[in-house]
């Protein structure tokens, strides 16, 4: 952890905080889903808040924030096909559900991930547990033990596509 007084951290890397606390702030108006003055002072106030106390993990060892042009691409495309995702994952869960026969077949898979660092491992992981019909049950080191309504779910884990967007964007560094 970086223990720079509170003006060396902003000094340090100036445009990266503000890319920063930018997207925790627009974050904060999707959840919020409100724009009153309580809202908007409260999300600028958390959003400078978090980028300064939790710079670490933002921060490569030269102190500057690493976002880039390609990153934002592929994160973007990244979010993108996961909301497709979970719209069609929605309509599979609510047919099993709705279908007398109740199709359920449980099924547990541990997936070994290749993911170097620890937040794509985790964004990953939650992406899966957003999905409707799969939960991330367990992640550790390398390891995901993911839950499935059916067999299919789980197994289908096994070759999503997000996680080559994710790799991506974890070598776009």
């Amino acid at each position: 952890m970086h223990n720079y007084p509170l003006w060396e951290r902003l000094k340090r890397d100036l445009p990266g905080s503000i890319i920063i606390s930018l997207l925790l702030l627009f974050f904060w108006f999707l959840i919020s889903a409100s724009l009153d003055w309580q809202h908007i002072f409260t999300g600028i106030f958390l959003g400078v808040l978090l980028t300064l106390f939790w710079d670490q993990l933002t921060i490569d060892e030269r102190g500057k924030t690493i976002i880039n042009w390609r990153q934002l691409k592929i994160a973007l495309r990244y979010c993108i096909f996961l909301f497709i995702e979970i719209v069609k994952a929605n309509f599979v869960v609510a047919f099993i559900v709705l279908n007398p026969k109740m199709p359920i077949s449980p099924g547990l898979i541990v997936l070994k991930v290749t993911l170097k660092k620890d937040l794509p491992r985790v964004f990953y992981a939650n992406s899966i547990t957003l999905t409707p019909g799969t939960i991330t049950v367990d992640l550790e080191g390398d390891r995901l033990l993911v839950h499935g309504m059916t067999k299919d779910h789980a197994f289908g884990v096994r070759s999503w596509y997000l996680y080559d967007i994710m790799k991506d964007l974890e070598e776009s560094v």
